[in-house]
């Protein structure tokens, strides 16, 4: 493998991976490998899909990698005027998106989220933290409290203690060049190397190779787009790009009822009649808010709504391996074998009315206790009136202020998206304010004669949003591949004088 080039003002720590492979054909047989390294591996199930769209953005020992249309809408939000959305802090939360699951791996060895972790902080006017009622809580720095000043006083909850990873200390695992995690025990390599048919042993040797942060992101790069990672990462092969495979009929059916029954957005989209092909749609900001969101969904819960479908790279069979691992013997509790199949949002960071099946994490009641110390009062986070550590002079329960309200909201869920407005939305996800001369020169620079154009009007609930979520981790062309079974169409009198939705 190419020499790693780290920088050299941070300490590199690496962690050894056994690797067996086959010289006859340049591909891997196996790995074998350790809590540091599998935890890591977990670890890309729990984290949101916009850290993993600006993670693969990034140069390490493989090129940058765009995923489907996730890439321009991550890109088209970085790009996006604050005015546009609520606050500042809403696209804070959308380019560096918080995982529900940061306390299993903030302390991994290996732990490439360079997020910002959750930290707690009150008005910087003492008085309101102190005040019997109305007193706030933020979970990000420098909102504007109801008093108008700035919540910049950082506060830790008491007994705040973060998780030693996914897996127990001890266990060891085989895994596969699809990143199948499988328990470490002799018949499962024996059947590996009868189901690759390897029958000339003298070709079969051992290697050993460090792993540090920036093989990770090789690896998470890999997992994306390629159905044998560990031989594009061992051998440096170029990784072949599987096509779209667009979710078929049957996987649609199995959901109909409950998607009947839940929300839907109505957009309208311009359509070329020559190929089907979505231009773009004008839609409101309901619709922004929705694909928005998918930058705040956290991968193993995409997995999860998507019944391990979602023909991104390898990532199903990754997804797949914690089924099957016994909590008991490989994963640390069984609790935890549930979130990280489906692993929720982190608090704030769904929207409201989301038409898609995820949950979201809460947050405890949390009481500010403030005592004084003679010199100074003291300010600590807790979840009951009382601890046995000091004699608080006031306890006071905090109100959560809502990470998209502009001044001293509460909890009111709103979306990223400010209101009421219109987008536009390109086939490949690129949201923008709308403007009819930007869609007119949209038009011109793709070629596109207004003859072949005609508008229809489709209604996005359960179903259709599944389907532009699993197209957009593959697809550049994610409203084309996922709507064009649903649209129905809405046919202009005058076509050579459309309007520009």
């Amino acid at each position: 493998m190419a020499a790693t080039k780290a920088p050299s003002n941070e300490q590199v720590y690496k962690v050894p991976l056994k690797v067996l492979v086959d010289r006859s054909e340049n591909k891997v047989v196996f790995a074998e490998a350790s809590k540091d390294f599998v935890d890591v591996l977990l670890s890309f199930l729990a984290l949101p899909l916009g850290t993993i769209a600006r993670l693969v953005a990034k140069e390490s020992n493989i090129p940058p990698v765009k995923l489907g249309s996730l890439s321009s809408l991550y890109e088209s939000v970085s790009n996006l005027e604050e005015e546009h959305l609520w606050t500042p802090t809403c696209k804070e939360m959308l380019l560096h998106p918080r995982s529900s699951m940061e306390s299993y791996y903030q302390h991994l060895k290996l732990n490439i989220d360079d997020t910002d972790p959750t930290n707690y902080f009150l008005c910087e006017n003492l008085d309101c933290s102190r005040k019997p009622s109305g007193s706030l809580l933020s979970i990000f720095n420098n909102q504007r409290c109801s008093c108008g000043k700035l919540m910049n006083r950082i506060v830790s909850p008491e007994n705040n203690t973060l998780e030693n990873g996914f897996v127990k200390e001890t266990a060891t695992f085989i895994i596969c060049d699809d990143l199948s995690v499988l328990p470490n025990i002799l018949v499962t390599s024996l059947n590996l190397l009868q189901k690759l048919g390897i029958k000339d042993m003298d070709a079969i040797e051992e290697q050993t190779v460090d792993i540090s942060k920036r093989e990770v992101v090789d690896l998470l790069k890999l997992s994306m787009i390629s159905k044998s990672p560990l031989t594009d990462f061992i051998f440096e092969k170029k990784p072949r790009v599987d096509d779209f495979n667009p979710i078929n009929e049957s996987w649609f059916e199995r959901g109909e009822e409950s998607s009947d029954e839940g929300r839907r957005i109505v957009v309208r989209a311009l359509v070329r009649k020559s190929n089907k092909k979505i231009m773009f749609t004008g839609a409101e900001e309901d619709f922004a808010d929705f694909l928005f969101s998918f930058l705040t969904l956290p991968l193993g819960g995409v997995l999860h709504m998507l019944e391990g479908n979602s023909s991104l790279g390898c990532i199903d069979k990754l997804h797949k391996s914690i089924s099957e691992l016994s909590p008991d013997r490989y994963l640390r509790s069984q609790r935890l074998k549930e979130e990280l199949a489906n692993p929720k949002c982190a608090t704030q960071f769904t929207i409201s009315g989301q038409i898609l099946p995820i949950g979201e994490v809460s947050l405890p009641v949390y009481y500010c206790n403030t005592f004084f110390d003679g010199v100074r009062h003291t300010f600590a986070l807790s979840t009951s009136t009382r601890t046995p550590y000091y004699d608080y002079d006031k306890n006071v329960r905090l109100e959560i202020l809502d990470g998209k309200s502009s001044i001293g909201d509460f909890w009111i869920g709103k979306g990223f998206a400010k209101g009421p407005s219109t987008f536009m939305v390109t086939d490949d996800l690129v949201v923008t304010p709308m403007s009819s001369i930007s869609a007119v020169s949209y038009l011109n620079r793709s070629q596109v004669p207004l003859s072949d154009l005609e508008e229809r009007v489709i209604s996005v609930g359960v179903k259709e949003g599944l389907a532009i979520l699993k197209a957009s981790l593959t697809s550049t062309s994610a409203l084309s591949n996922a709507l064009q079974q649903f649209t129905k169409i809405n046919e202009l009198e005058n076509l050579s004088t459309i309007s520009i939705l």
